[in-house]
Parts: structure tokens; sequence; C-alpha cells
């Protein structure tokens, strides 16, 4: 009995044989189900390497404890089974961590094959330490509470000189960055880093006084990360 943790491309477009492991397309074949966040994406991954006609049931941030132990139980009769994010790695901002947590309690072997993540890739091209960061997720919604989420986490970076990541629905990411430049000190340290591991992909670091002089990059529905480092 075993799960295995699959990583997914980040984008569209983007080569399997480029950013994922030919281990993986192996061990996809040996699988006899799949869990995804949609029967549509799971549909899509196993596509990219040939794989048709396979059971998949879906796991997301609704799912109840109980349905957790019924993706399970196909897996504690022996069954090999993998578990697959629509983009990026499973389990990490991702409902796959429940899944994993369980199975390591009943006892099923956890396997996890490298892959891209946007996180990961956001620090290394930002320029921006990576010896201490967190990763938020989405911000609150509302603008006062946005800005004071913003300024709460521009006080802990400065204290604990750590790197501060953040997502936004891409429809909303040039209202975010207008928020970020409205509200950060000048001296802080912004990324924006868009369309990851596709040919458009960028990487912008500067200091929010150098952004508010600049041309801004249209990011609108473009999948994006943000990230912030206060100023000493």
């Amino acid at each position: 009995m075993t799960l295995l943790l699959f990583p997914n491309l980040l984008a569209e477009g983007t080569s399997p044989d480029q950013f994922l492991p030919k281990s993986l397309g192996e061990a996809v074949k040996t699988i006899e189900g799949l869990i995804a966040e949609s029967e549509k994406g799971g549909r899509h991954f196993l596509r990219l390497f040939s794989v048709r006609d396979l059971p998949i049931k879906t796991l997301s941030e609704h799912t109840k404890e109980k349905e957790i132990d019924d993706l399970l139980a196909p897996l504690l009769k022996g069954g090999r089974w993998g578990l697959v994010s629509d983009c990026g790695l499973p389990c990490l901002a991702d409902p796959g961590a429940r899944l994993v947590f369980r199975a390591k309690r009943q006892g099923i072997r956890v396997h996890a094959f490298v892959g891209p993540s946007s996180i990961t890739l956001a620090l290394m091209l930002s320029g921006l330490p990576a010896q201490k960061f967190t990763f938020h997720g989405y911000l609150e919604r509302e603008e006062e509470k946005l800005k004071r989420e913003i300024r709460m986490l521009e006080k802990r970076s400065q204290q604990e000189r750590s790197t501060e990541l953040f997502i936004e629905a891409p429809y909303r990411n040039q209202k975010m960055l207008k928020t970020l430049l409205d509200t950060l000190h000048p001296t802080t340290l912004l990324s924006v880093a868009w369309d990851l591991t596709l040919p458009t992909e960028a990487v912008i670091t500067e200091s929010v006084a150098t952004w508010k002089k600049m041309t801004h990059p249209d990011i609108h529905k473009k999948p994006a990360i943000f990230l912030v480092m206060a100023g000493q």
C-alpha cells in the first residue's frame, strides 16, 4: 500500500520532459488510481503520460474528514495510488497535506517525487534571502484589513529578517501591486514573479521607491507570486 506524491506542471504549454523527472512517467503507469483536486485536472495530468481509464477521486479544501478515510480505503487494501495538485507540488498550499497526514498515521507508505514549485522558484529568482521565509497563501480581501496584514508582514520581515511570500487571484494582481506600493515603506524590497516556467517568465525585484518610478508590468490574469523583504 503506497501513496505516490506527483508534481505537476505550473502552466499549460510547458513540457513534462523539461520540468518533470523521467521517473515520474514510469511511476504514473504503475498506479491503480489517482487523487486530484478535480477530475478534469486529473485527466489532463494523466494524458501527459498517455495514461487513460484510471479511476480518479477528488480531494479539495471542502473534503470532509470522513471522506479522507474513503480516499485511503483502496490503499489500505494494498493499492498503489497517486496524489496530484492542479499545478506544482502536492501538499504545498494544497489540501493534500491532510491526506498524507492521515495516510502516515495508518501505516501507508508515502513516496514523493521532485518537481517545480512556484514558491521555491520565486525565492530562487528573486534574489531575496531564503534562509528564513514564510508563505502566507492568499491575504485578506477587504482593503483596510489587507493593508493591516501587509504592514504586519512587513514588520515581521524587519524583526525576523525573513522573506514573506503570498499570492493573489490573477484577476486582482494589478490591484494587489498598487496596494503594496501604497502601503509598504519606500526602502522595503518587493519582488513580483509571474509566468514561471513559461517563455514569458519574468521576475522584478526592486525597492518600493524604485517600483513607484517604474512603468508597471502587466500581470493581469497571470499566475504571480509576491515577495516582501523589509529594509533596515
